[in-house]
């Protein structure tokens, strides 16, 4: 047992560090793909002065605190965003570790938030939810399927929660010719039928309720218009995550009360 809880740790730590390092890639290759330049070339350089960063320049999360978050060679102030990328990859990985330890399911669930990382940053940048990005979704889950050798109970489990997406698809739909405007964009509507590929459709259905709730605290904050959209793509992300690191004792909890 102490073993085991050693080894927790050691994982822990390393994959909140290659999740803050990927949370700074992945800006950093979202961040240029949106301004329309080649995502994975070049040396990375100040968005103000211009000036090349070095390895000392791009430490993540504690570059940004140590800096203050202002570039030290014109003083200007680095973009929050980047911060935000390198927490959330660091706590996002940071919390896998912790709910799986050193198991094989956790090299599944560590390319699955990578891949939603990169997908809620590609969302914010241009509120679009790549088609490619969601078929390394379905890949993944593809080759875990068979890594881990599931069989017939997981193929019931995802053809249940695909029943989750599917009847939000069609009040989606009846709502949008109701309303005469679109509701929910196509790509949250994928992306809820590719993590029904991952999760129950209890699961799923936490998760869409988690990301609906940090949706509506973000709006709230942000003191934004009312015609003013905000991606769903990364609170569904995030609601996913959640679900996966601590919604097993909700859903507990939820269902022995019946």
């Amino acid at each position: 047992m102490e073993e085991q809880a050693i080894w927790t740790v050691f994982l822990c730590f390393w994959l909140a560090v290659l999740g803050a390092a990927l949370g700074s890639f992945l800006d950093c290759a979202v961040s240029r793909w949106a301004a329309g330049r080649p995502p994975f070339r070049g040396r990375s350089r100040c968005l103000a002065c211009g000036h090349t960063l070095g390895a000392g320049d791009l430490v993540p999360v504690f570059g940004y605190l140590l800096r203050r978050g202002r570039c030290k060679y014109c003083g200007e102030p680095i973009p929050r965003e980047c911060l935000a990328a390198e927490l959330a990859g660091a706590l996002t990985l940071g919390c896998l570790a912790v709910r799986f330890g050193p198991a094989p399911e956790l090299g599944q669930w560590t390319l699955w938030a990578a891949l939603l990382l990169a997908l809620s940053l590609t969302d914010q940048a241009r509120q679009l939810i790549p088609d490619q990005l969601l078929l390394a979704l379905l890949a993944n889950r593809a080759v875990w399927f068979m890594v881990l050798g599931h069989g017939a109970p997981q193929l019931t489990a995802a053809a249940k929660a695909c029943a989750v997406p599917a009847a939000l698809l069609a009040l989606v739909l009846v709502l949008e010719k109701c309303m005469d405007r679109e509701v929910m964009g196509g790509g949250d509507i994928k992306l809820l039928f590719v993590l029904a590929l991952y999760l129950s459709w209890a699961e799923l259905l936490l998760a869409l309720l988690a990301g609906c709730l940090l949706g509506l605290l973000r709006a709230a904050s942000a003191h934004r218009r009312n015609d003013a959209a905000i991606p769903f793509g990364p609170f569904l992300s995030a609601g996913a995550v959640c679900t996966v690191c601590y919604g097993g004792p909700v859903l507990d909890w939820y269902f022995g009360l019946f």
